[in-house]
């Protein structure tokens, strides 16, 4: 079983300790810090008003499994954002789609959004099938793409509706 409790700085270590190569950290935040990630970076982070950052918390043993975040956006939206599983032991057993249903449930019954969004790049396709599994579907109007390392990532838009939403 798996909660959310707020990010602050006293987890910054940990989550610079989980992102300690270039494509792990693109792979989890996108274009929004640079390698190596350091203090400063998540110290500008935390200000932003419209994200709502969490750490992801085991509720049995209390260590933290990873990290997360919603981004409310002003058009009745809300966006996943830097969905992390730091220990690579914990990956792969079902705790990113409890992630995302959390995640999903604050964005609907807490933020009171319509849709919630999320980027994810084509090649994780384990992450896609668990976005599919809470009901996101690719939205092919919305699709970017960045550089890693010469290397052409392309990210795509995938968007769950409340009516459309899947609780597992």
């Amino acid at each position: 079983m798996i909660k959310l409790e707020k990010f602050d700085n006293t987890d910054f270590e940990r989550l610079i300790k989980w992102a300690d190569n270039e494509e792990m950290l693109v792979q989890f935040s996108g274009p929004i810090f640079k390698f190596p990630l350091t203090t400063e970076q998540l110290d500008d982070y935390l200000k932003e008003e419209n994200r709502i950052p969490f750490k992801v918390i085991d509720t049995e043993s209390k260590e933290a499994l990873g990290h997360a975040e919603i981004y409310q956006s002003e058009d009745n939206l809300a966006k996943l954002c830097r969905i992390l599983i730091g220990d690579a032991k914990y990956r792969g057993k079902g705790i990113g789609e409890k992630i995302v249903n959390l995640l999903v449930q604050y964005s609907f019954e807490e933020l009171n959004v319509e849709k919630v969004e999320l980027n994810v790049y084509d090649w994780n396709k384990q992450a896609i099938k668990c976005y599919e599994k809470s009901g996101f579907v690719i939205n092919p109007d919305k699709i970017s793409e960045i550089i890693v390392q010469e290397e052409v990532w392309i990210s795509l838009n995938m968007i769950v509706t409340k009516d459309n939403w899947k609780i597992n």
